[in-house]
């Protein structure tokens, strides 16, 4: 009896840590949850998606050109009802117009605060800022640049719609580089299957304050097509697409060609 008595208490002990350890193990995404996931900026895990992009048309020849985006998410929970979502911009890229030119681009960094328990209606506002880091003139502004930036999103079932605008402009650097004064609106609509599969539009719209009305817009009219998969533990998602270009500034593509691979951590790493 003592034997047992003294036995018990480590028994129990035990049984909780068991039971509040497999409490802990978050449940499983399915296919289409991390489909949606990959579209959401809002997401409360770590997103890594690696863009490379193909431009076609560019310039007199209409010469191609390409370039590597890397835009990771990066959530942080300040309170109970609210976190912040950072999102630093990286963008690596060849412009063959006017002269060929393989760099750094400008680097962007924004943040969101978004309200942490939001479920079907989502947004946030924040600040986003530009820093001149282009490795060469071609590639950059010149110019330190700063502006609001602000999203919401819908999601419901397979939809998961949204936008995300920011306004930028430069407030310091390179006096005999013209100024920054730059729209950038991107809606999002997609429809996500439960196997997995995916289909969704998102062209990113800008309008450039500084240049004539004739060579200020960029328009790119298309779609994407996508999956949501796990190999092994890693979760990810694949997806590729093309766009035409309606209006385009000058030396910019005609058209291009995307692919996106998104490393998803819902889990942690």
């Amino acid at each position: 009896m003592i034997l047992l008595v003294g036995l018990l208490p480590p028994a129990v002990a035990q049984a909780q840590d068991a039971a509040s350890s497999q409490q802990q193990v978050p449940t499983p995404l399915s296919p289409q949850d991390l489909a949606k996931s990959a579209h959401n900026p809002f997401e409360e895990f770590v997103k890594i998606p690696i863009e490379p992009e193909a431009g076609f048309g560019i310039g007199p020849h209409h010469d191609p050109g390409a370039s590597l985006n890397i835009e990771p998410t990066l959530p942080l929970q300040i309170t109970d009802d609210w976190d912040v979502i950072t999102q630093p911009n990286l963008t690596i890229a060849y412009q063959p117009s006017p002269h060929g030119q393989f760099g750094l681009q400008d680097f962007q960094t924004l943040s969101y605060l978004t309200p942490a328990h939001a479920a079907k209606w989502i947004w946030g506002i924040g600040p986003i800022f530009q820093f001149p880091t282009a490795s060469s003139k071609e590639l950059g502004t010149g110019h330190w640049c700063a502006g609001p930036t602000a999203a919401v999103v819908y999601s419901n079932g397979p939809w998961f719609n949204g936008i995300r605008t920011y306004q930028l402009m430069s407030f310091a650097g390179n006096r005999s580089r013209g100024s920054v004064n730059l729209t950038y609106v991107e809606p999002d609509f997609s429809y996500n299957f439960e196997s997995g599969w995916y289909i969704d539009t998102d062209p990113a719209i800008t309008f450039d304050w500084t240049a004539n009305t004739a060579n200020a817009w960029t328009l790119p009219v298309g779609a994407d097509v996508g999956k949501a998969f796990n190999i092994g533990k890693q979760a990810m998602t694949m997806q590729i697409g093309s766009y035409d270009f309606v209006k385009y500034p000058p030396n910019t593509p005609q058209w291009g060609i995307r692919l996106s691979i998104t490393f998803l951590f819902p889990t942690g790493f």
